[in-house]
């Protein structure tokens, strides 16, 4: 076992504001879904918060996947493609076919989930359908068909594992030349071009289903915000120290929370979509002065969080299913959600009974192949980092 470990502080309790944000968003829906009083059309919680919470993510697995690559080519010359795939199936493979499996082969049949306008047409298409979700490309089913319920969610994960697809091989190319943050630069300047060219093409011919297609799909791609996440672990791995102390400063960290404060909650966005860079680049701020700035405004390492975001996939994968089904308890206990008191419960319910069903899925089901993808590391980080420095 390799005695490289790296831990950084903050970073598994933003995982769990992530997921959470990700949560509410989709509670809303649920209740939008099945008729239900809701804030989901009239709120920042159905504008961009899910979505936030998903750049979030994006930005925070492109700066941890890029630091580590980085760390492993430092430390041994060299960075094992194979393991690095290894380490991904292992932690990313069996609870995403669990869920999808669920989503496409099992809820479908459960009529109290049914969801009006969607459940009916999962088996329309379905072999190509099924064969996007079983090949990693949930995000192009999201794009061409109607959502899966219960398992839409997956579309972020399909994101994620194209981008690790990718992702050690780019890394590789550039990193004896010194290039990786050209290359970082490159890949947003590639992904923003598409951007502008989809979206050019889709304002000219809104109703064209190829260009629809086209354009739903790139713009969810968010690979770019990937990228400056893996620029925030540029700075930080080669010690950029000037820009480093600028990004360190108070003001900067206090501004940019109150940033995105204000404009998550006015429901603010740029022209053209490009909100997700916008965000991205903030996060990645405050994803580099959480890590590693002793003196952070913000300080979330506490254990409950840090173990909520340990559970975080689950937290994101299972909660749709579990949302839907506190609600037919909250109506068959005859409480409105017409009223505060009404709402507090269903959200206690629903958050209360993912946390507890994730946590379940990582100690029995999910843990096992953690502990199997250790062997694949010549880098152990997060928890384990902290959990193999106790031994």
């Amino acid at each position: 076992m390799s005695n490289l470990r790296v831990y950084f502080p903050n970073l598994n309790s933003i995982r769990f504001i992530a997921a959470l944000a990700v949560m509410i968003h989709h509670i809303e829906l649920t209740k939008y879904w099945f008729g239900q009083p809701n804030i989901y059309t009239s709120s920042f919680v159905g504008g961009v918060f899910g979505q936030l919470g998903i750049i979030l993510f994006f930005v925070l697995s492109g700066f941890l996947i890029t630091y580590l690559l980085l760390l492993e080519n430092r430390e041994t010359g060299k960075i094992s493609v194979k393991n690095f795939y290894i380490r991904r199936i292992l932690r990313i493979w069996p609870l995403y076919y669990f869920i999808v499996i669920l989503g496409l082969f099992i809820l479908p049949h459960i009529q109290a989930l049914a969801v009006p306008g969607y459940t009916e047409d999962v088996y329309k298409h379905f072999v190509p359908k099924a064969l996007m979700f079983f090949s990693f490309f949930p995000n192009l089913a999201y794009s061409v068909y109607k959502h899966v319920p219960y398992a839409e969610q997956s579309w972020s994960v399909g994101v994620e594992e194209q981008f690790y697809l990718m992702w050690p091989f780019l890394i590789s190319l550039v990193i004896r030349k010194k290039k990786t943050i050209n290359m970082l630069l490159g890949v947003i300047a590639f992904y923003v071009l598409i951007k502008i060219v989809a979206i050019i093409l889709y304002t000219d011919a809104p109703d064209n289903k190829t260009i629809q297609t086209f354009y739903q799909f790139w713009v969810n791609f968010c690979i770019d915000c990937m990228a400056i996440g893996g620029i925030a672990a540029c700075i930080l791995f080669y010690k950029k120290e000037k820009l480093l102390k600028a990004l360190y400063n108070k003001y900067l960290q206090l501004a940019l929370y109150i940033i995105v404060v204000v404009v998550t909650i006015k429901g603010f966005s740029l022209p053209h979509f490009f909100t997700y860079e916008m965000y991205a680049v903030i996060f990645a701020v405050l994803i580099i002065n959480l890590a590693s700035n002793v003196n952070t405004v913000l300080n979330f390492e506490n254990k409950p969080m840090s173990y909520l975001g340990k559970i975080s996939y689950g937290l994101y994968m299972y909660h749709n299913v579990i949302a839907a089904v506190c609600l037919q308890v909250v109506l068959f206990l005859d409480i409105s959600l017409a009223g505060i008191w009404g709402n507090c419960t269903y959200y206690f319910f629903v958050i209360a009974t993912t946390i507890i069903i994730a946590s379940v899925s990582y100690e029995f089901f999910e843990k096992r192949f953690i502990k199997a993808k250790l062997r694949y590391s010549k880098v152990i980080s997060g928890e384990n980092a902290l959990e193999y420095s106790k031994k």
